[in-house]
């Protein structure tokens, strides 16, 4: 039997086996071997680096019956791959497979390359009395095999043992030094690696962005490219049911509102609008998305920890009915909105908003969204049916994303016709228009959209109350182009709702191999996979989101970047890798041991499992296990990783367990290890084995990196929290992208720890985030010591002399070279003039640096959120800032801790023109704010929360004189104090405003569906 295959590029075109035609020249190499003997040994040892390099490399996994022929499937990868490689094993006559595959590979014209292990060239050329005499005795004994084969088998052995290849002892010698030479003489065979060969079949399918300006940084441009789109800012058909649930939610009579419609018809993206517009009004504002399969327990703590019950709910085991009872108890009597996203079940029996806690009430307001009108019954709540777009708007929309926002005016008149037929066909469903419009974006060819026309009349069958919006989402994924399929495949990875890391998800698709290296190193690869994401993004296949994350007393804050995959897609990527038998749950791996190509992909075990839940299912050949999220697991039993050798990512984040057993450090090809959230207080000391690690994430209240550490050469992602000074040789570790532990100490010594010198070696990083306390750091950071660090994206770096010459430090012209810079937070340093030069800084902090040094900022032309933290000398901000065009894009602006400030500058017309979030906290001498501010239509919150003179706080309150003159003009602005504020009565009188307080309240302006907020289901 042949190896077990572990190449992605083989079990690539089981994604695209129905829809992929295969080129001529489909494989760089063919690896031929016996399993049980080099699989652990040889076998993936040399099929890893070809894959690093690029080269396409096919590794069998299939076992040849007796009798049986080769597959025209493994004789195709013979005859296309230009380097054959053998490996022999003691064992290796014992598989026909192998002396099937040995005949065939002689044929070619390739380059043959024959790996002795553990035998000698010379007991190949007399097989029928060496080290194989017993395997063809056997298969003469057997009679299954003509005596032609056996003959055929014999002489192919001989013409191996008579070409020059390499000797190889399993005991003695080391594989790395085979694995080069191997992967030198495949190099010099195939040349230009780089991508693979099948780019160059595939070529016109690999687009890159051309566009690109000065800036290396992809993920830069992918998001500022995708906060830009109009389309994103131009909802079509909403307004009118906005109006519609804001009438619901001020009846007192309607506890309850379900609101029904099929998937696609856009009931989220409804309540998204509704919930941003008015969720600073309530004291409790809480989005739970609920899956399929949810657990009462898991919701429980999720609004727990949204109300401050963490300690008496999460920290604490307690019952569901005891949990209930607090919930009840903390939410009784307060104004709360509660919206319960995509719920599928709920029988007559099954209380869930009992078991909830959730006091139904005129205070409560409680809405629910299902595609279920079984479940929109049971609920006992108003049920408010959503209709479709009407024919104008579904065409609007899909204007919209067909002609890249610019809507009707730029509808070639060629194309009008054709293109109102197949929105028709979209059955008026906003997500189904969306995708496909976004398939057809600047076409202008009347051919490809009568093409897609027919495509959709074969692919929708109106069948009774047949749902078409899963068939039009598959006809878009079968339009993708190879590259991107398995990448969409692949968010099946992750939970209903997740709020998806984009750089995570990135490593995970380079773990599986699914990217190609590059030429030069992992930038390319790292580029071309942002920018995969975002072809995912324009084609509607998944969204970028960014907004501002911040803490419940606004203490902290930040700019989030996320990905969201809409139910019906998530779905859909579900059923494809199921399809494909690339994705399995726990309860079938029993069933399910290997995938069409041998390999069960993805292992989810998400539901609520424990220790012997794992105890018997081990598929040997998975590649990617995710136990995430299952805070029952406490410990991982030793046997468990031992038949998952081939294993590329594993993720137990948000478990329980202490350590990881130690045979995790056999899992050498491992790439991505997640501990994110678990009980480790310690890295394990197996980890150091894990030398092909690019991605390790430690729990957040870790403390000691070990010197051994800086052997895992390839990593590029390391994050661990507060820990203790870094080992020196971290600095030796020259792909480290991300170096995420807090606040990095560093040490003034020549000792074992790291110095401000030997991070300036690191030019690799992309994030850091350093607490300078010394002055000869200072004095090196104001010499520009860390200027060669051009790769820079997040950078948070901490003055912490206050009360020496140091207090306000100064920051180097040489740092201006870190152009990538997306965001960048300061701790007591001058400000430099040069920031505003930063085209793609997107978010800028200053803590307690000088105001009157503050350049001019307003310049800025990406700028998305600004903070001003902590100043007791500035009594007047510079007057630019509201000048006409400044701030151009900024939408989210915080001012806190200003003791002196006495106004807030005049803004004029087209300043701050995006300004969504304004808060002015913590200033209280302020005696002049709110002119200019009705002028901002697109502002949402306005939180003054401890600021201002009495005058001022009585002016903002509902009816006062800044009051009245904003909401006159901008109808749909919050204007708060916060909820948490008990120094003032404004909370408690909103409380008990009338019935009718929401009649004041209009559509909220049209926002990006990017920008919407919906909250993770995970802490």
């Amino acid at each position: 039997m042949a190896s077990t295959s572990f190449s992605h590029k083989r079990s690539f075109s089981e994604f695209e086996r129905e829809t992929l035609i295969v080129p001529k020249k489909l494989y760089d190499a063919f690896l031929n071997h016996r399993g049980p003997d080099t699989k652990d040994t040889v076998a993936f040892a040399l099929y890893d680096p070809l894959e690093e390099m690029g080269f396409w490399t096919f590794l069998d996994d299939q076992e040849l019956q007796l009798g049986d022929s080769i597959e025209p499937a493994i004789q195709n990868a013979i005859y296309s791959s230009s380097v054959q490689i053998a490996i022999f094993s003691p064992r290796y006559a014992e598989s026909p497979w192998c002396l099937n595959e040995l005949v065939h590979m002689l044929k070619t014209r390739a380059l043959f390359i024959p790996v002795f292990c553990d035998v000698k060239p010379s007991e190949l050329r007399y097989p029928h009395k060496g080290i194989y005499a017993a395997a063809f005795a056997k298969h003469e004994e057997n009679g299954r095999f003509s005596k032609k084969k056996l003959q055929q088998w014999k002489e192919a052995l001989r013409s191996s043992s008579l070409v020059s290849g390499y000797e190889f002892s399993t005991s003695n010698d080391n594989v790395e030094e085979l694995r080069t030479k191997i992967a030198f003489a495949v190099q010099q065979r195939v040349g230009k690696k780089g991508f693979p060969s099948y780019a160059e079949v595939a070529k016109h399918q690999i687009v890159l962005n051309a566009d690109a300006e000065a800036s290396t940084s992809r993920s830069a441009e992918v998001y500022k490219k995708s906060s830009l789109l109009p389309r994103d800012s131009h909802p079509v058909g909403i307004d009118s049911k906005v109006e519609d649930m804001l009438r619901l939610l001020q009846d007192p009579q309607v506890p309850v509102i379900a609101v029904l419609g099929m998937g696609g018809s856009g009931k989220t993206f409804l309540l998204q609008n509704v919930y941003k517009a008015l969720k600073s009004r309530f004291d409790n504002s809480i989005w739970l998305s609920i899956s399929k399969s949810y657990a009462v327990k898991n919701l429980q703590h999720d609004i727990a920890f949204r109300i401050g019950l963490k300690k008496e709910i999460l920290d604490v085991e307690i019952s569901e009915e005891t949990a209930a009872e607090l919930i009840h108890d903390r939410l009784q009597g307060k104004k709360s909105l509660i919206v319960l996203d995509d719920l599928w079940t709920l029988s007559t029996e099954d209380n869930l908003l009992d078991k909830l806690g959730l006091p139904v009430d005129k205070d409560c307001k409680v809405v629910v969204t299902t595609r279920n009108k079984e479940v929109a019954r049971n609920s006992k709540a108003h049920i408010y049916e959503m209709e479709n777009l009407s024919d104008e708007d579904s065409w609007k929309l899909f204007c919209v994303y067909a002609f890249l926002g610019h809507g009707e005016n730029r509808v070639p008149s060629h194309l009008e016709e054709v293109g109102r037929k197949i929105v028709k066909q979209c059955g008026n469903l906003p997500l189904a228009i969306k995708t496909t419009a976004a398939s057809l974006a600047s076409a202008t060819d009347l051919r490809k959209w009568e093409s897609k026309r027919r495509q959709l009349e074969r692919a929708v069958i109106p069948i009774g109350d047949h749902d078409p919006v899963m068939d039009i989402l598959k006809l878009s994924y079968d339009s993708l182009p190879p590259h991107l399929k398995p990448c969409f495949a692949y968010l099946s990875f992750f939970p209903e709702d997740e709020e998806i890391d984009p750089e995570y998800l990135v490593y995970l698709w380079i773990a599986e191999g699914f990217v190609p290296t590059g030429a030069g190193a992992g930038d390319e690869q790292w580029d071309t996979a942002w920018d995969w994401l975002d072809q995912l993004a324009q084609l509607c296949l998944l969204q970028l989101c960014e907004d501002r994350k911040g803490a419940a007393d606004d203490s902290y804050e930040w700019l989030n970047k996320y990905c969201k995959v809409h139910d019906l897609l998530h779905d859909l990527a579900i059923q494809i890798s199921r399809e494909n038998q690339c994705v399995f749950s726990l309860e079938e791996a029993s069933t399910h041991t290997s995938g069409a190509s041998g390999w069960c992909r993805i292992l989810l075990a998400k539901k609520d499992i424990n220790d012997n839940a794992l105890s018997h299912r081990r598929p040997a050949y998975l590649r990617t296990l995710s136990m995430s999220q299952n805070w029952e697991i406490e410990t991982i039993p030793e046997y468990l990783f031992t038949a998952m050798r081939g294993l590329r990512v594993l993720d137990l984040s948000y478990t329980r367990i202490l350590t990881l057993p130690a045979s995790v450090g056999k899992m050498v090809l491992l790439k991505v290890l997640n501990l994110r959230g678990t009980e480790i207080r310690e890295v394990p000391e197996c980890v150091r084995y894990l030398k092909s690690l690019l991605f390790l994430a430690m729990p957040s209240y870790f403390f000691d990196i070990p010197v051994w550490i800086s052997e895992l050469k390839n990593l590029q992602h390391l994050e661990c929290r507060d820990v203790s000074p870094m080992p020196k040789g971290i600095s030796d570790m020259v792909s480290l992208r991300t170096l995420r532990v807090g606040c990095l100490k560093l040490s003034i010594e020549e000792d074992e720890f790291m110095r401000l010198e030997d991070l300036a070696k690191m030019t690799q990083l992309q994030e850091l985030h350093l607490l300078l306390k010394h002055e000869m750091e200072l004095e090196r950071m104001e010499e520009g010591i860390l200027a060669q660090l051009i790769k820079m994206r997040r950078l948070n770096i901490g003055n912490m002399m206050s009360g020496t010459k140091y207090a306000s430090a100064q920051f180097s012209e040489k740092m201006r070279a870190m152009r990538d810079l997306e965001s960048l937070e300061l701790y007591s340093f001058v400000v430099p003039g040069w920031i505003c030069d930063l085209a793609n800084l997107r978010e800028l902090e200053l803590n307690y640096c000088p105001c009157i040094y503050y350049p001019e900022l307003q310049r800025m032309p990406n700028l998305v959120r600004l903070v001003l933290r902590g100043d007791d000398c500035c009594r007047e901000l510079p007057k630019a800032f509201g000048k006409s065009g400044g701030f151009l894009h900024l939408r989210f602006f915080t001012i806190q801790l200003f003791e002196k400030l006495e106004e807030f500058p005049k803004l004029e017309e087209g300043a701050m023109a995006c300004l969504e979030e304004f808060r002015l906290q913590y200033c209280q001498n302020v005696k002049k704010v709110g002119e200019g501010l009705e002028r901002l239509k697109r502002l949402k919150v306005f939180d003054y929360t401890d600021s201002g003179t009495d005058e001022v706080r009585e002016a903002l309150k509902k009816g006062g004189e800044y009051w009245n003159k904003i909401e006159a003009n901008n109808s749909s602005v919050t204007i708060t104090a916060s909820e948490f504020e008990s120094e003032y009565e404004y909370d408690s009188e909103s409380a008990n405003e009338s019935e009718n307080e929401f009649e004041s309240e209009s559509v909220p302006e049209s926002e990006s569906e990017s920008d919407s907020e919906s909250e993770s289901k995970s802490e």
